[in-house]
């Protein structure tokens, strides 16, 4: 798929168009030297080299064309736009068509930096213990060949790869009923999200023909005994990272794992904190409406603290909850629930742009009171989006939490 050239087309501009000027041309001096570019056949009379030694006229050879090429692009980027580089690229200089890796190249360094604009599910890969993980670690830069390797006997396709810090994007375009020279559809192309020496993987929605085959390249890849879908999604990459690698340090204790303690708590003296009364700016002086009692504010404010922490919380659109509650005890005069011992259940799903974050602010707006059940305290730890909460029918505080 290497050799395959994708000509100039809307939807070929659709993609390039999507970048900025400066992205476009800092691409472009990355391919010169990478890619072969088109020369014309003659070369015009003002685009002779005039020879430094015998001051001749003489056409440039490749390496000092492509030094030529370079000085165009910075020029453009001084002072052309976007179209300029655009008709440059694909009209000049990679005339015949961009290859697959160009074109990969083009979405990845979209979509790495525009991640939420798709809908990220959890994979995760047993491996039976963590001594076998370790032993199993998968270099990045193998990714591409040894998965397109498990894939080629079943689909045409084309894999690229691209490492950005702690999370490797692998790209996988799927090319079997298209012709030559068509690029394939969004539908036809699927992103994965590998977290590096973790067993979590983020894929985005592909096609259920195609399940079966990349499920199993996967799980070559990796040599992992099984993979599963996982019930976490979100449209937010770094958020799924944080809930699913640091489970255990959100909430309260993200403070410990971002290092955001006093080193020398004894040096310096605690200032006691001035409350301002947020009814004053609308009351000017008169106090004729009565305020809250700051004491309660304090409380309310530590209560916040010690369930959520003072971080931002991981992003989650949605959060599913089965809850199993138990009959109260005016059930028994009409025997329901007690008699059957089946609990009374109720779905509840919340959405919005931060679930966690909006129950945190559930309690300063005064919708709800301290304490909040626990598992809406706890969901920041829980790494999943769709829980299961039974109540304990004797005891009603006792609750227990399973995700899916």
């Amino acid at each position: 798929m290497e050799r395959r050239l994708f000509p100039d087309s809307s939807a070929l501009r659709h993609i390039t168009n999507r970048h900025s000027k400066d992205a476009l041309v800092d691409m472009a001096l990355r391919w010169i030297h990478i890619h072969p570019i088109t020369r014309p056949h003659r070369q015009p009379e003002k685009e002779l080299y005039v020879d430094e030694e015998s001051y001749e006229k003489r056409e440039m050879e490749d390496h000092e064309y492509k030094a030529q090429v370079e000085k165009r692009y910075w020029w453009i980027k001084e002072n052309g736009n976007r179209n300029t580089v655009v008709d440059r690229m694909l009209r000049v200089d990679w005339r015949t068509g961009l290859n697959s890796t160009q074109v990969a190249d083009l979405d990845l360094a979209y979509y790495s930096q525009h991640a939420n604009l798709k809908n990220w599910r959890t994979l995760r890969m047993n491996y039976g213990d963590e001594t076998t993980l370790r032993k199993r670690w998968l270099d990045p830069s193998k990714i591409e060949r040894t998965l397109s390797h498990h894939l080629a006997p079943f689909l045409k396709h084309h894999v690229q790869v691209l490492q950005d810090k702690e999370k490797v994007w692998i790209r996988l375009s799927i090319h079997d009923g298209l012709a030559p020279h068509t690029l394939p559809p969004p539908t036809a192309v699927i992103y994965l999200i590998w977290f590096i020496n973790s067993k979590y993987l983020l894929c985005g929605t592909f096609k259920a023909e195609w399940r079966d085959f990349v499920m199993q390249a996967i799980l070559r890849l990796f040599k992992a005994a099984e993979i599963e879908e996982w019930p976490l999604a979100s449209k937010s990459p770094t958020s799924l990272q944080e809930l699913l690698l640091h489970k255990d340090s959100q909430g309260p204790h993200s403070r410990y794992r971002l290092g955001q303690l006093d080193n020398n708590p004894l040096a310096n003296i605690p200032k006691k904190r001035r409350l301002e009364d947020p009814l004053d700016r609308y009351t000017n002086g008169l106090r004729d409406i009565c305020t809250e009692d700051p004491t309660k504010i304090i409380a309310r404010d530590r209560s916040i603290v010690s369930d959520f922490g003072p971080n931002a919380q991981p992003s989650l659109h949605r959060v599913d909850l089965q809850l199993n509650l138990p009959y109260t005890n005016k059930s028994k005069d009409f025997g329901l629930g007690r008699s059957t011992k089946l609990p009374f259940p109720i779905k509840v799903v919340l959405e919005g742009g931060n679930v966690i974050e909006g129950i945190k602010s559930l309690i300063p707006l005064g919708v709800a009171q301290n304490p909040i059940p626990k598992f809406l305290a706890e969901l920041h730890s829980m790494a999943s989006n769709r829980l299961t909460i039974n109540m304990d029918e004797e005891g009603e505080s006792l609750q227990q939490i399973s995700p899916g």
